[in-house]
């Protein structure tokens, strides 16, 4: 199936804003180069950038662009928008791309995040295969290794977890591979429940050790651990519901915000949750929340 790319051509000082308001538009994904197509995929900020800047957000082929243009527009609040072009993408082309620039990631010495055809680092640590997909989340993007580091240093065995924003699947699947028992996917994006449900099965994760659903399906267990790596505006609506299903006393990890947006995130937060560890990396955050009692 082919998808739709969106090229933005800015200077490097607004390739955070575009990139940002490209996946509030819902782009899959987001990756930006020069004009020698030197590619660096899911940008970072502080990512080192060119003077002109290629952004690039690919889309699904159903995709309604003249929406995705008109999103983009109100969130520069500019008269204009910076030089664009819509292109047609190829599966092969951009699954290609992927495998030449994917490299295998060793997260806090204790997670192996590979692509499917690299050799198994074979020194005995779990490894998560995860090959290049149309879903956001490889462990490349700042909040999606600042998620997979704290997810590191918690102690996940025989816990149940929640991945909510699931994209490719990547943070549930880790918590598996660090231990957990049980882990619940869920994604408004059709895409990225088929990306989950794939890349269980090439870690030969059963479906009962991870349930993958839409939003409105949202069971009601006891989470242990609840994950939310997505943007700010969804992150404020979703507290009621976050509130909802997690137990006092347990945690809540929150992501997808840069830092300049902590204070605005916690006002909403701070009914329901304690603050307990708050990491700032590139002007990227995650907060690690817990649930209080109820008041």
């Amino acid at each position: 199936m082919p998808w739709q790319q969106l090229h933005f051509t800015v200077p490097s000082n607004e390739v955070e804003i575009i990139s940002e308001l490209l996946f509030a538009a819902e782009a899959l994904s987001v990756t930006c180069s020069d004009h020698q197509d030197d590619a660096i995929f899911e940008p970072q900020a502080g990512t080192p950038l060119w003077k002109e800047t290629e952004v690039m957000g690919l889309f699904e082929v159903t995709c309604d662009m003249d929406t995705v243009l008109q999103k983009i527009a109100v969130g520069l609040s500019a008269p204009s928008l910076p030089p664009y072009r819509i292109d047609i993408l190829e599966d092969a082309v951009w699954e290609r791309a992927w495998l030449e620039h994917f490299k295998p990631v060793c997260i806090e010495n204790r997670l192996w995040v590979c692509p499917s055809h690299s050799a198994d680092p074979q020194d005995g640590k779990p490894v998560l295969y995860l090959d290049p997909g149309l879903a956001f989340g490889t462990g490349t993007h700042a909040t999606t290794a600042l998620c997979l580091e704290m997810l590191t240093t918690l102690d996940l065995k025989n816990l149940t977890v929640m991945d909510y924003g699931c994209g490719s699947g990547i943070l549930a699947l880790a918590c598996l591979k660090l231990g957990a028992i049980k882990a619940y996917a869920i994604d408004i994006h059709e895409q990225a429940l088929l990306a989950t449900r794939n890349n269980a099965l090439k870690n030969h994760i059963s479906a009962e050790q991870l349930t993958v659903l839409p939003p409105e399906e949202c069971p009601a267990v006891n989470y242990d651990l609840w994950i939310a790596n997505i943007l700010l505006k969804p992150l404020i609506e979703l507290e009621p519901l976050f509130a909802q299903h997690i137990p006092a006393g347990k945690t809540l990890l929150l992501s997808g915000i840069l830092d300049r947006q902590i204070d605005e995130l916690l006002a909403h937060y701070q009914r329901d949750f304690s603050l307990e560890k708050t990491i700032v990396r590139d002007e990227w955050a995650l907060l690690k929340l817990k649930r209080d009692s109820a008041r």
